[in-house]
């Protein structure tokens, strides 16, 4: 009989590593998760990324980023967090999605992770439900106008009134809390992600009794050169 994924356990001291960093830790919104099952992507790359095996109650929960100060006028964002419980977690997991293979997570290195690309410096929070609809709302902008862009043309005015006015975020805006259908629940919580372009991983945090206390992701801040990272993400997206 094959190992359910949900038994992988592919430990890692997330506490240590936030707490080795001074953050500051921002509410940026609530995910509505109406099925539970949570993706976490580059939001116009979505379509290509499985939800997470492990799913959740559908409900709404509180998002939360965390913003590593570089200078005195310049922050980043080093990790995002769902928080589902309000005890705080005592180990986490990495976080693996729904059509990862037996023989690939027993040949998954000690150093190695399973995670999501981002390829136009945001990345996301949403439902498996909310994908499809985000999707489809893409697609007929573009099938309008061929010439359009979701983020020139609907998000970019989004992410500079929600947060450009924030003291930790950059003008044009650091997250956002988007909605594909303008009177439905079904959100998007967007955010920068870290240095911008690359691969990262996410972790679930769990209670001693294994309850899922909390979802986050870890941009890696630590681990980038900032040299000729710093373009702006809407000069990336596609």
């Amino acid at each position: 009989m094959e190992e359910n994924i949900n038994d992988f356990e592919l430990h890692y001291d997330l506490e240590d590593e936030m707490n080795s960093q001074e953050l500051t830790e921002i509410h940026i919104g609530d995910v509505n998760l109406p099925t539970g099952k949570i993706i976490v992507a580059d939001p116009f790359f979505s379509l290509e990324q499985r939800p997470f095996s492990r799913t959740v109650i559908p409900d709404k929960y509180p998002v939360y980023i965390f913003m590593a100060n570089i200078d005195a006028l310049h922050h980043r964002i080093a990790y995002a967090k769902i928080k589902f419980r309000p005890e705080d977690a005592s180990k986490w997991i990495l976080a693996l999605t729904d059509d990862l293979t037996n023989e690939e997570l027993n040949e998954l290195g000690d150093d190695e992770f399973y995670g999501f690309p981002v390829e136009s410096g945001l990345a996301c929070f949403l439902d498996e439900e909310t994908n499809t609809q985000f999707n489809t709302k893409m697609d007929e902008l573009q099938d309008k106008n061929p010439e359009s862009n979701y983020y020139d043309d609907v998000l970019s005015e989004e992410f500079i009134k929600y947060s450009g006015k924030n003291n930790f975020s950059r003008d044009l805006g650091d997250w956002n809390d988007h909605h594909p259908i303008a009177d439905s629940d079904n959100n998007i919580i967007m955010f920068a992600s870290g240095w911008g372009d690359g691969y990262y991983p996410a972790y679930w945090g769990l209670n001693e009794n294994g309850d899922t206390v909390e979802l986050v992701v870890d941009f890696l801040i630590n681990e980038f050169d900032p040299e000729g990272a710093d373009e702006e993400y809407e000069d990336d997206e596609d």
